[in-house]
């Protein structure tokens, strides 16, 4: 919108669906008068990135992804004296207090935790439940999360779409995932529902998981799931 043409490095887990929204914003931008070319799409690994960055003839990076990576990006950019904008990995929170209306909220705290499957850079990581809603919350969220259709949406793989989850991006996501619901159990949490991977279906299938006595020491409290988990601590006293 402010003139500038942009190159947008896709993660190498993302090309097929990053080529999919370029054709739109290309046709957003040819039905408008400009030209569809403004807007481009690279894919590749590491280093396809790194040139991008890299290079003189690249007046600003804007980088979504872990805190790892972003280090390396802001690295980078440095001997260019090139801007830099990160949106790194995080713990997002929500937060119930006791005057909340429940049914209101909960389709918000059921997007924030389940879109895409959990693999939403803004998506919630952490729900703080007031004490006195807090078993009333669990009791009206646990059948909406039971009730997720998970599969594969996509009808080239013989699906008619109508799923509500998918699957994790990155196999390794989900030894990452139960990692960290097993470290919370093992400290005290409770599953309510989920808590493992899917046994019903084929790929990388991680069930949509309920998971509440969340405590400081536990480190699903701590590191990014980015995966299908709601993750629910009780604020004892209100």
């Amino acid at each position: 919108f402010a003139g500038n043409a942009v190159v947008g490095k896709v993660s190498e887990h993302t090309s097929w669906s990053a080529e999919y929204f370029s054709r739109i914003v290309q046709k957003a931008l040819e039905v408008h008068g400009h030209d569809p070319n403004l807007v481009q799409t690279v894919t590749g690994f590491g280093d396809a990135g790194a040139a991008l960055v890299s290079d003189p003839l690249v007046d600003k990076i804007i980088f979504t992804g872990s805190p790892q990576v972003g280090r390396l990006v802001m690295k980078g950019a440095a001997p260019h004296l090139k801007p830099v904008i990160l949106e790194l990995g995080g713990k997002d929170p929500m937060v119930f207090c006791d005057d909340v209306k429940l049914e209101a909220v909960l389709p918000w705290a059921m997007r924030g935790c389940f879109q895409n499957c959990g693999q939403n850079c803004c998506g919630v990581e952490r729900l703080f439940v007031y004490e006195s809603i807090h078993d009333e919350f669990i009791n009206a969220v646990k059948p909406k999360i039971e009730g997720l259709r998970q599969g594969i949406p996509l009808a080239t793989c013989g699906a008619d779409g109508d799923v509500d989850c998918g699957s994790m991006v990155m196999e390794r996501q989900i030894d990452i995932i139960q990692e960290l619901v097993d470290d919370a159990v093992s400290k005290g949490a409770t599953v309510h529902c989920g808590g493992k991977r899917n046994p019903t279906l084929q790929g990388q299938f991680y069930e949509p998981t309920l998971i509440s006595g969340i405590t400081s020491e536990m480190r699903i409290s701590k590191e990014e799931v980015f995966g299908p988990i709601m993750s629910v601590t009780k604020v004892p006293n209100d």
